[in-house]
C-alpha cells in the first residue's frame, strides 16, 4: 500500500509551519521560485504514476510468480524486519545513485535545490521507476511479498521528510542510530568533506558501518545544490538534464569505448577529449551564485495562486484517477503537467511565456467538451482556466506598464 497520499496533509502542515518560522525569524531559507520548483517536481513524481506507478510493483509481482523464493507469513516482528531490511537495501540503492552516472541522472533531481527546507524533501524524480525495483530484489527472494515491500518503502520515504530542515540542530544519541536533519544536511551539501556521505534513509548505522558517515562541521557551513547547477525552474528539464548531458557527451566522445562506458562510470566522469573540447561550468561553495530568476511581485503572486490550485488538482488526481483508462488519465493530467511547465517558464522570465500561458489555459478550458468521460464540472473547469489565462496576462501587462513608468527596463523584454 502506498501511504504517501495519506501523508500529504501532514507534509503540507509541517511545511506551512516551517514557512511561518522562516518568515518570523527572517532566516531566508525559502525562496518562492525555488520552493515552487521543488514542489512541482514532487507533484510530477506522484502524478506521473498514472503511467509508471505499476511498473515496479508489476516487476515484483512477475518475479514473485516465476522465480523461486521464500514465502513468509507476516507477523508484527517480520514487519519490523522488513522495515529495517528495506532501509539496508535503500542505503545501497542510494549510494549507487550517487556513484554511477546513469543512476545519478535519476536521483540528481532531489539535490538540485540550492536551498534546504521541507519543500526540498518533496523534490523527487518521476523516472525513478526505471531502476527502483532492482535493489530491493533480495527482499523478494527472502520471501517478503510485493505489497509489503511497497508499504515499508512508503514508510521509509515518509520518515525522510522531516530531516530536510535547518531549524533542528543536533539530537544527541538519536543521530548515532537514525538519520536526522544534522546528518542529512551533510548529505545535500556540495562541500568537499560532505560529498557522497550519509546515504541512509532511516538508519545512519549503515553509514557508520560502511564508512560513509560524516557529521556536520562547525567550520564548514553547508552549501546546497549540485556542482553542475540546473539554472532552471522547469520540472521536466530537471528530470532530464543529466541524461541529456550524458547523451551529448557520448555523442562528442571520439572513442566508442567512451561512448558506452560513460553511462556506468563514476558520477561526473567525462572522457578526456570531451572535457577538453566541451568544458562545463562547475559550482563550488566559495563560487556559488544561486540561480534566482524571478518576475515581478504581482506576476509571482499569480504563479503562486495557480500553483496552489494545481496542488489541489494533484490531490484530486491521485484520489480519483486510479481506475481511469490511460487516455482519460492523460487528459486530466495535461492541465497539471502543462501548468507546472508554464509556471516554470514564467518564473524564468522566458520570452513570450505569458502569451504561451494564456494560449495553453484557453486550450485547457475546452477539454471538458472534447474529452469524452471528463470527470469534473465542465463549466467550473472552463471558468477556472479562463481565469488563469486572464490573470496571467493582466499581471504581465501591469508589470510592463509599471516598469515603463519607472523607466527601469524596456517593457518589451518582460514576459
Amino acid at each position: 500500500m502506498n501511504l504517501i497520499l495519506y501523508a500529504i496533509p501532514g507534509f503540507m502542515l509541517l511545511l506551512l509551519i516551517e514557512l511561518v518560522v522562516d518568515w518570523r525569524k527572517k532566516t531566508g531559507y525559502y525562496r518562492t521560485n525555488d520552493a515552487i520548483a521543488s514542489l512541482s517536481t514532487g507533484m510530477l513524481s506522484q502524478t506521473m504514476g498514472f503511467a509508471t506507478r505499476l511498473v515496479s510493483f508489476l516487476a515484483y509481482a512477475t518475479l514473485w510468480a516465476v522465480l523461486p523464493h521464500g514465502e513468509l507469513t507476516m507477523t508484527p516482528l517480520l514487519w519490523v524486519v522488513a522495515f529495517v531490511f528495506y532501509d539496508f537495501c535503500y542505503y545501497w540503492s542510494h549510494r549507487s545513485q550517487h556513484q554511477i552516472n546513469v543512476l545519478w541522472g535519476i536521483h540528481v533531481v532531489h539535490h538540485q535545490s540550492e536551498e534546504f527546507n521541507l519543500s526540498t524533501a518533496l523534490r523527487q524524480p518521476f523516472n525513478g521507476f526505471v531502476i527502483g525495483s532492482i535493489f530491493y530484489l533480495p527482499m523478494l527472494f527472502v520471501g517478503f511479498p510485493p505489497e509489503v515491500i511497497v508499504t515499508v518503502g512508503s514508510l521509509n520515504l515518509i520518515y525522510q521528510y522531516w530531516v530536510h530542515t535547518r531549524f533542528i540542530g543536533t539530537l544527541g544519541w538519536y543521530e548515532k542510530v537514525f538519520v536526522t536533519p544534522m546528518n542529512h544536511r551533510v548529505h545535500h551539501a556540495i562541500n568537499d568533506p560532505y560529498i557522497d556521505r550519509n546515504f541512509g534513509g532511516v538508519f545512519i548505522l549503515w553509514d557508520r558501518l560502511f564508512r560513509t558517515y560524516q557529521p556536520e562541521l562547525a567550520d564548514e557551513p553547508c552549501a546546497y545544490g549540485v556542482r553542475k547547477p540546473l539554472h532552471s525552474w522547469n520540472p521536466f528539464f530537471a528530470n532530464w538534464h543529466v541524461w541529456g548531458q550524458l547523451i551529448q557527451d557520448a555523442w562528442h566522445a571520439r572513442s566508442w569505448k567512451d561512448k558506452l562506458r560513460i553511462w556506468f562510470m563514476p558520477t561526473g566522469w567525462r572522457p578526456e577529449d570531451v572535457k577538453e573540447n566541451h568544458p562545463l561550468p562547475r559550482c563550488l561553495p566559495d563560487t556559488q551564485q544561486k540561480f534566482n530568476n524571478a518576475p515581478s511581485a504581482v506576476v509571482s503572486a499569480v504563479v503562486v495562486a495557480i500553483h496552489i490550485v494545481l496542488m489541489g488538482w494533484t490531490v484530486w488526481f491521485l484520489l480519483f484517477t486510479n481506475d481511469l483508462t490511460f487516455g482519460l488519465a492523460l487528459a486530466h493530467f495535461v492541465p497539471l503537467g502543462g501548468g507546472l511547465y508554464i509556471n516554470g517558464r514564467i518564473l524564468e522570465q522566458r520570452k513570450y511565456a505569458t502569451r504561451l500561458a494564456a494560449a495553453f489555459w484557453l486550450l485547457c478550458a475546452t477539454l471538458p467538451w472534447w474529452v469524452s468521460g471528463w470527470l469534473l464540472p465542465a463549466g467550473l473547469v472552463a471558468a477556472l482556466f479562463v481565469a488563469f489565462a486572464a490573470t496571467t496576462v493582466m499581471a504581465a501587462a501591469w508589470s510592463r506598464r509599471k516598469a515603463w513608468a519607472e523607466k527601469s527596463v524596456d517593457p518589451r523584454t518582460l514576459a
